[in-house]
């Protein structure tokens, strides 16, 4: 194998690796729903519209409450262990395909550390805004409905259900689902390319040679015709590409408008023109052992 097909063979393969972030990510947001969903299901089906009082009224707030708390904490501990995992993947499709090739990758300095903790306490910060918002929203939503005299059945259907094969929600749960998601994979993948860039920049410092490339990876809900565009778009590790005529350095770049950063799936890569290609001393013994010179692969 050439160094040019151990270079690519290891960038697919990374990549490869980042996009199951999006399915683990999806899987787990409708796992810890659906438990605060039944404990909301199961406080509401306790109570009667015919009698309902106010200490009822607190009490099942409260308990809404902590079933949100506990999808808060849940949620924040399950993405931040994520965004560790990305950070690691994102130095890893920087640092590994040029291992393979024979060219020295710089190990990480402590700013790119601190900027895990940061990316990882802003990722918390947002997931408990939206836990508090959603408790907020199906506490006022059952208290209009008892207040209205609804039956039980009817409340519990306006709560929402899950959907058949765990593919979502329905009702209040909807919309709570899919900020959730939003959320905790842009902040995941935000770390990527963070960690990603921050590692290039190491590594160009004693490889100038190295560049970087935007990636398009086309499982987005609606794609983004300008991310389509800045795919193979090549640059210096210290330039911006230029995506829908907006400046990112990477993708998911927070200096970025919320319409170009958020719901973007695209990836980061390192890029080598083939004339910097050089085989690793294993290959180069190898083709001389054969009587074969090559200069680049």
């Amino acid at each position: 194998m050439s160094a040019q097909q151990d270079f690519a063979s290891k960038v697919r393969e990374l990549i490869r690796a980042a996009r199951a972030f999006g399915p683990d990510v999806r899987k787990r947001v409708i796992e810890l729903l659906e438990e605060a969903r039944k404990r909301v299901i199961a406080e509401v089906a306790d109570l009667d519209p015919a009698s309902f009082t106010s200490v009822q009224l607190q009490a099942m707030r409260a308990e809404i409450d902590r079933a949100l708390e506990t999808f808060r904490m849940e949620l924040t501990r399950s993405v931040n262990a994520s965004q560790a995992d990305a950070f690691a993947s994102g130095e890893a499709i920087v640092g590994q395909p040029l291992a393979a090739v024979g060219m020295p990758a710089p190990s990480f300095f402590g700013f790119s550390r601190d900027a895990l903790a940061i990316a990882q306490a802003y990722t918390a910060d947002l997931i408990g805004g939206l836990s508090k918002d959603a408790a907020a929203k199906i506490n006022a939503a059952i208290q209009r409905s008892f207040l209205g005299g609804q039956p039980v059945t009817e409340t519990i259907q306006q709560i929402g259900k899950a959907l058949a094969n765990g593919q979502g929600f329905s009702g209040l749960f909807s919309p709570i689902g899919e900020r959730a998601e939003t959320i905790a994979l842009n902040e995941i993948l935000r770390v990527h390319s963070i960690a990603a860039q921050a590692r290039l920049e190491d590594a160009a410092a004693v490889n100038p040679e190295i560049k970087k490339q935007w990636t398009h990876v086309p499982i987005a809900r609606i794609p983004r015709f300008s991310h389509i565009q800045a795919d193979g778009q090549v640059r210096e590790v210290g330039e911006p590409f230029d995506v829908g005529g907006e400046d990112l350095m990477f993708p998911r770049d927070p200096g970025g408008s919320p319409e170009n950063t958020i719901n973007c799936h695209c990836l980061l890569r390192p890029y080598l023109d083939e004339a910097a290609l050089k085989p690793t001393a294993r290959q180069e013994k190898m083709l001389k052992d054969l009587g074969v010179n090559v200069s680049a692969a």
